[in-house]
């Protein structure tokens, strides 16, 4: 038989599941930063803490702590403040929060890369970083085998009309992500900083080949 304790222990931890199911994740963003991180959506772990990425196995901050692109060790309690101290913001594809990835449906978040983008547009980062292939694929419209990790080739022209934001693409730092250990993470966060730290790509300068969004 079943204790009434542990029932009302089940109940308690189902309310507070749906509460952060409810609340969300806020954008941690400015305008001109060197990244903004694009994640899918919001986890349960996430939004019960009111923090990107804070899943416990979840790679992201150990990675950057160690990419270059900060000059201290962080933590998800960072992101608050990040967009100011390092010109790295977090945003994502869907705000509302799931369980699972898989729980979101492939059109409800291509309906929302219009918005993505307007929002690179009007915020101007010099990269916008994609923290997860599939994440690009459904940002872009494109078909698994048409997305590589790394620098794409399509850019986003700023609102201004003045620039444009290159995009990068990483793998997702989910600890579950099996086939990319966190040394192999970690080489795409060096990459990318390197990109961020090259003065010679300017942004008010496209490259010829580089097509717009």
């Amino acid at each position: 038989m079943t204790s009434p304790y542990f029932k009302r222990a089940v109940k308690r931890a189902s309310r507070k599941v749906e509460e952060a199911i409810d609340k969300g994740v806020p954008d941690y963003i400015d305008y001109d930063l060197r990244v903004m991180f694009v994640g899918i959506n919001p986890g349960i772990a996430s939004t019960a803490k009111g923090h990107h990425f804070a899943g416990p196995t979840n790679h992201f901050w150990p990675c950057l702590s160690e990419s270059g692109l900060v000059s201290r060790p962080l933590t998800y309690e960072d992101d608050v403040t990040m967009a100011k101290e390092f010109g790295l913001g977090i945003t994502n594809l869907t705000a509302r929060t799931t369980r699972s990835a898989s729980d979101l449906t492939r059109k409800e978040q291509r309906d929302n890369a219009p918005a993505l983008t307007e929002k690179i547009r009007c915020y101007r980062p010099k990269v916008a970083c994609f923290v997860g292939k599939g994440i690009y694929e459904l940002y872009a419209g494109k078909k698994a085998k048409d997305v590589h990790l790394g620098l794409q080739s399509e850019t986003v022209l700023w609102a201004n009309g003045k620039g444009h934001t290159q995009l990068f693409v990483m793998p997702s730092t989910s600890g579950i992500v099996s086939a990319y250990q966190k040394p192999d993470k970690l080489r795409f966060f060096q990459q990318l900083c390197k990109l961020v730290d090259d003065d010679t790509d300017d942004p008010v300068s496209p490259k010829n080949d580089a097509k717009d969004l």
